[in-house]
């Protein structure tokens, strides 16, 4: 749906965003890609430290499909909406190996 609005024009890529202190124990750095891993599946997605989360939240967009975020995420849905419960789940994080930042 993202991509039927302006929105693409202020979000090109999906980021997690991780708070600094959170980033400094896994050692990961702006820009790092970071493999997020939940019991479900594994994704690779690039950092962006802020203080917008709190310490041991992390937060994502799922507006791009080609990252699959989704596969990560639980197959529970609400009984009523039948709505998938995307926004919760449980995950593990690391500096992605082999991957680099860019050079801005």
């Amino acid at each position: 749906m993202t991509r039927r609005t302006g929105n693409v024009d202020i979000l090109t890529e999906d980021v997690i965003l991780i708070h600094p202190d959170d980033a400094a124990t896994h050692f990961i750095e702006e820009g790092d890609m970071v493999c997020v891993e939940s019991p479900r599946g594994k994704v690779d997605i690039k950092a962006r430290l802020t203080d917008e989360v709190k310490p041991g939240v992390l937060s994502t967009t799922f507006h791009f499909p080609e990252l699959t975020l989704n596969i990560i995420t639980s197959s529970e849905r609400d009984s009523e909406a039948m709505c998938p419960e995307y926004k919760i789940v449980a995950v593990n994080i690391r500096k992605s190996k082999g991957k680099y930042k860019e050079k801005v």
